[in-house]
């Protein structure tokens, strides 16, 4: 900090042998004006001005004013930097330790800690710095109460300006704690106590400051902290009262976000829960290929980094994506077969029932002629058309599989067309419907072409949703991320066709994940989880079709980003 001065020449040596130590070092004699200070001669000094001589002790006096003016200028000016600095900062820890580095800058302090009010009845001691040792520390709590520096401010809301903490006044309720010290061979001094209000006066926290160091840059010894230090603490803790209250609030924010998302998962994996575990594990990876990105320093994704806002907005994206699926019926969500199971009952009902209406019809033949019962003969018969039962029955739980088709299973599909019964109303029936004869006809897979678009449809669903919650400005990009993670390099993907221009890098990221973990589960009940080696061969088929992305599969594989959740042997 510099002061300029304009004074006489003959008066300098004398008032500068008066001025203190601070003053004079600060103190920059110029020839005349325009200066910071004018005295005795015409000009213009905003700090400080007197055009007449008023005698050397007024000159001393107007020259410690221009200071002061100084001073107070350069702390506001850094008050309103550190002001600035606090309110861009909304991770609590780096809040925390940012408070503490500025405020020991601010006040020359070679050390200082800071604890936070929790639950209204204890002091969690929360950070702490010190310039000239180094010690691990260890969060702690204590109950807020008079006999600690630190619990007496937070109970009282009172500054404590301590010259000396091994001189405390007796009849003081509050006694310094010696442990620190004795453990790292420190000796700590002057103490600045100070209670962190927010606006409406209620206390969050102490900032206590230790030794404050004489000299303009806290070269010097250590001195007792000075009445303009406890305005500038007082200021700072101000300033630390808002952010750490909105920081808090954040936190809050960021906590009910999280529940919420954990409540939605938790709603998707009960209606449907052959799948539990897929959203975390798709978030789990797609935010570790994400983080693989970052580290790569060159080629396609050499300039790209997310943040950890942006990889919050992606996990979050992550979780939901399958979010839309409460809105496709439970009865398509979850269906595994291509019959659902009292449909399948009944059909096989029916085959049975062919199978005794057609021994009947033999029996009433027999009988007609006025043969007589032949025990061994209708044996044989009941073997024939039960094997004969049991051969079309096996048929048709072949066919209800979701495996792809075969030519036999194709075959006998035919043969189960034209084969009838008796219904209710005496009448012969066709054993399949029309709809089940379609279902069953399904090549691969459980889904009718009808019901493969309304699980589709869960994707719109899922961004209709996101799209209604008021996400905060850095996680708006949600609900998009997650309405493209169907969509595909070649614009064959859904439900809008994107090109690959179009899908963004998030999306692409998710697209990998969701694949590799409907292959590599293990907890569906309708398939065997494919090998990891063979999971890698189709996604590398995958990329080469053109439905995923072969630079972000690149990076899938070659960081091993699928350890995570499938280790190589499993």
């Amino acid at each position: 900090m510099r002061l300029t001065v304009a004074v006489p020449i003959k008066h300098r040596s004398s008032l500068e042998a008066s001025l203190g130590h601070e003053v004079r070092k600060a103190v920059e004699w110029t020839e005349g004006a325009p200066a910071d200070v004018v005295v005795g001669m015409a000009g213009d000094g905003p700090l400080a001005q007197c055009p007449v001589w008023p005698g050397e002790e007024g000159a001393l006096a107007l020259i410690r004013v221009g200071y002061e003016r100084l001073l107070d200028r350069q702390n506001m000016e850094r008050l309103h930097d550190v002001g600035k600095a606090l309110a861009s900062e909304q991770n609590l820890d780096r809040l925390l330790d940012m408070i503490l580095t500025h405020g020991r800058n601010l006040l020359l302090a070679e050390a200082g800690s800071i604890y936070l009010v929790v639950g209204g009845t204890e002091l969690l001691f929360a950070h702490t710095q010190n310039a000239k040792v180094t010690l691990p520390y260890t969060r702690f709590q204590m109950p807020i109460t008079g006999a600690s520096m630190a619990g007496f401010s937070a109970q009282t809301g009172e500054i404590l300006n301590i010259p000396d903490v091994y001189h405390i006044p007796t009849e003081a309720p509050y006694r310094f704690n010696e442990s620190f010290d004795r453990q790292a061979g420190y000796r700590s001094t002057s103490m600045l106590v100070v209670p962190i209000k927010d606006t409406q006066g209620e206390v969050l926290g102490v900032l206590q400051f230790i030794n404050r160091l004489e000299g303009e840059e806290g070269e010097g010894r250590c001195i007792p902290f000075r009445a303009v230090d406890e305005q500038l603490a007082q200021s700072l803790a101000g300033q630390a009262g808002v952010a750490i209250k909105n920081a808090n609030l954040r936190k809050d924010i960021e906590e009910l976000f999280e529940k919420f998302v954990d409540a939605s998962v938790k709603a998707i994996e009960q209606r449907d829960p052959v799948t539990r575990g897929h959203s975390g594990r798709v978030a789990e990876l797609t935010v570790g290929l994400a983080e693989a990105v970052n580290r790569t320093e060159t080629g396609v994704f050499g300039t790209v980094h997310f943040n950890d806002r942006q990889l919050r907005e992606l996990r979050y994206a992550s979780l939901l994506h399958d979010f839309g699926k409460v809105g496709v019926r439970e009865q398509v969500l979850v269906k595994s077969k291509k019959l659902e199971a009292d449909r399948l009952e009944i059909l096989l009902q029916r085959l049975r029932q062919r199978q005794q209406e057609e021994m009947l019809a033999v029996l009433r033949q027999e009988w007609e002629k006025g043969a007589a019962f032949d025990p061994a003969r209708w044996q044989a018969w009941e073997a024939t058309h039960g094997a004969e039962a049991t051969e079309l029955m096996n048929l048709l739980i072949r066919s209800n599989e979701p495996t792809v088709m075969t030519g036999d299973v194709e075959a006998g599909l035919g043969r189960l067309e034209t084969f009838t019964f008796t219904n209710w109303r005496g009448d012969a029936a066709a054993i399949l419907d029309p709809s089940d004869l379609e279902r069953l006809s399904i090549r691969r897979g459980s889904l009718s072409d009808l019901e493969r678009l309304e699980i589709e449809s869960h994707v719109t669903h899922t961004y209709e949703f996101l799209k209604k919650i008021p996400w905060t400005a850095d996680l708006a990009l949600i609900p998009d991320i997650a309405y493209a993670h169907h969509e595909r390099m070649n614009g064959k993907g859904y439900p809008r066709g994107l090109s690959r221009e179009d899908i963004p890098l998030q999306s692409k990221a998710m697209a990998i994940t969701d694949i590799f973990d409907a292959l590599t589960a293990q907890d569906r009940p309708y398939k065997s989880a494919v090998p990891l080696d063979r999971s890698l061969d189709i996604l590398r088929q995958d990329a080469e079709g053109g439905h995923i992305d072969n630079d972000l599969l690149d990076l899938f594989i070659g960081a091993k980003v699928y350890e995570k959740t499938v280790k190589p042997g499993n």
